[in-house]
């Protein structure tokens, strides 16, 4: 295949955080927790992705205040990151991950969706976050579209139950599915799936329990993965990711993927 896309550049995007949860039972593939963006969102509309959502300041704020964070996983600005995969799974779902303390996840998603600083309600909560409680699964660098997003993808251990309460102005709906089910459900083209959420169910589908997602990332160094375009030796375009990064796949027509 030859390259010819010439659309990576070292511009930075917007600083995100997705979080991939895993809720096991014995004997079966473990569930992630995704949700349906709203029609009316900007990016990737009705799309079926994992929470998540841009770093803000005040996620800074957090990381680097011991007294609300551990400190031992990774820079202030990865632990910003964390912060913000899990404050922004709140906000969207109700679910709570990582926290340190019983919280009442109804009443902070609440007072997230008002616009209250998520510092705020952990101190009020006298609450601290578990930055250890997360893993870094991946570091998504796109280039290939007008609105980037620098995103770093989580996965978590996730033990609690299954019910969700949506931000209807951000979600509309709200499921738990395996990787195999998702990728069934964008194949009979039941659900959009854009192609980072694709290539990443792709990944989880090969590790279907959180004990081999994490021992496969010991093995994998994370390294930034921004697609590309290349055309075959027939001048169909294909959209392709580096080798050597833990995806099964790493190339795909780009006729069968679903737009943003």
């Amino acid at each position: 295949m030859s390259d010819e896309s010439g659309a990576a550049d070292s511009a930075p995007g917007v600083a995100a955080a997705t979080l991939i949860l895993f809720s096991e039972r014995p004997g079966v593939p473990a569930r992630h927790l995704m949700i349906q963006r709203s029609a009316t969102m900007r990016f990737a509309p009705n799309a079926l992705v994992f929470p998540g959502g841009q770093v803000d300041a005040d996620d800074h704020l957090i990381a680097a205040d011991p007294g609300l964070v551990d400190a031992g996983a990774g820079d202030p600005i990865e632990r910003a990151h964390r912060v913000a995969a899990i404050r922004e799974t709140l906000e969207e779902t109700c679910v709570a991950i990582a926290f340190r303390t019983v919280i009442d996840a109804g009443a902070m998603q609440s007072a997230l969706k008002a616009a209250t600083p998520f510092s705020r309600l952990l101190r009020d909560a006298k609450a601290r976050l578990n930055m250890e409680a997360l893993l870094l699964w991946a570091k998504w660098h796109p280039r290939l579209s007008h609105r980037r997003f620098d995103t770093q993808f989580y996965i978590a251990r996730y033990d609690g139950d299954h019910a969700v309460c949506t931000d209807v102005d951000e979600v509309g709906a709200a499921r738990w599915l395996s990787a195999t089910e998702a990728l069934g459900d964008a194949e009979a083209e039941r659900a959009k799936v854009i192609f980072p959420t694709l290539c990443n169910l792709e990944r989880l589908a090969a590790y279907p329990r959180f004990d081999a997602a994490a021992a496969h990332l010991a093995t994998i160094p994370c390294r930034p993965i921004s697609p590309r375009v290349h055309h075959d030796a027939d001048g169909e375009p294909w959209v392709s990711i580096p080798d050597h990064c833990g995806y099964p796949v790493t190339s795909h027509l780009q006729s069968t993927l679903q737009a943003p």
